[in-house]
């Protein structure tokens, strides 16, 4: 693991190696949070030459960037820096620039477009590099966002995409590029025990439950109802509204809603795989749980140190998005 400090004064950019200078680092995402996140714990030793040599100023707003075999995993700023006039440590945490989407709000009126050319119209707007964008190539005729975030704009775009594609989408950054994606893409990588995993457990849930989905017309009427009956009357009604969109087949559109009992598995590994983050998904293969197949990664948190790579990944039996259905955004 490579670690640099970047950091701008005076007009000029100064790189610098940190990595000797840092004893642990953890690097992780969610899809539901959806900003990447690393936190760094440098030595604090200011009679250290080595670590005076490195001058050490980290403050918010300077850069820090991740390399692990040489391919560049992480560009963050940091959002929080402390200062000790003591040995010990300190630790900073970065949040990469899909930070700034989630923090930015927008007023939109889209006509007759698509979610790839809202992606790039939002992007050139708030002067975000835009990468590789998921094309849907499916109309949205209309798309009316106030005061939204800039996050939500693109995922709520790419939700009534969703309901024509049938696919699942997830943003990225990519370094300093925006980048869209279809989720759940399965990587090639085999977590099993005896050989990297260290420890799972399994759990079931019913937090996120949707049984009955009532359908409503752009008068307010209600038009239509999807329910699954057999989760009505074993756990109680679990209600949301879906309000009909032009183009899209209301009854479909509903019934992907509909969210049943969700099982979920945490797991410990090492040998920690880059390929192993939140969006992505993975091969498991544990006795202990019984379980033995692909699952889909919702979190993952990667941990270097003392040369040592090891990761914790929440997983997920079901390919889940993070759709966005604001009330302030209204589409037909």
């Amino acid at each position: 693991m490579k670690i640099e400090w970047i950091r701008k004064r005076h007009g000029y950019t100064y790189t610098v190696d940190i990595t000797e200078a840092v004893s642990s680092i953890c690097w992780g995402g969610s899809v539901s949070q959806a900003a990447r996140t690393a936190e760094i714990t440098v030595l604090n030793a200011p009679d250290d030459s080595t670590i005076q040599r490195l001058n050490l100023n980290i403050g918010a707003g300077d850069l820090v960037k991740l390399y692990e075999n040489g391919e560049n995993i992480f560009v963050g700023e940091v959002q929080t820096a402390e200062k000790l006039n003591q040995y010990g440590t300190v630790t900073y945490s970065c949040t990469d620039f899909l930070s700034h989407l989630l923090r930015s709000t927008a007023v939109y009126n889209f006509q007759n477009t698509t979610a790839e050319d809202i992606t790039r119209k939002v992007c050139a707007d708030f002067a975000i590099q835009a990468g590789q964008i998921a094309e849907s190539r499916v109309p949205i005729k209309k798309m009316i966002v106030d005061g939204s975030t800039i996050y939500d704009i693109i995922m709520l775009a790419y939700t009534k995409a969703s309901r024509q594609t049938g696919e699942l989408y997830i943003c990225r950054m990519e370094g300093m590029e925006l980048c869209v994606g279809v989720k759940g893409e399965v990587q090639d990588v085999v977590l099993s025990d005896g050989y990297n995993i260290t420890n799972a457990t399994y759990q079931e849930t019913i937090e996120n439950m949707v049984n009955v989905v009532k359908i409503f017309d752009e008068t307010g009427t209600q038009v239509g109802e999807v329910r699954k009956e057999k989760w009505v009357e074993q756990y109680g009604t679990y209600q949301q509204v879906y309000k009909k969109e032009s183009g899209i087949h209301e009854n479909n559109a509903a019934a992907n809603m509909l969210v049943g009992i969700e099982k979920k598995v945490s797991l410990d590994g090492i040998e920690g795989s880059l390929k192993c983050i939140a969006g992505n998904a993975v091969e498991v293969q544990d006795k202990a749980t019984g379980l033995n197949g692909i699952f889909w990664i919702d979190s993952d948190t990667h941990t270097w140190e003392n040369g040592i790579h090891t990761m914790n990944l929440e997983l997920n039996f079901k390919n889940i998005m993070d759709k966005k259905d604001d009330d302030r955004a209204e589409g037909t």
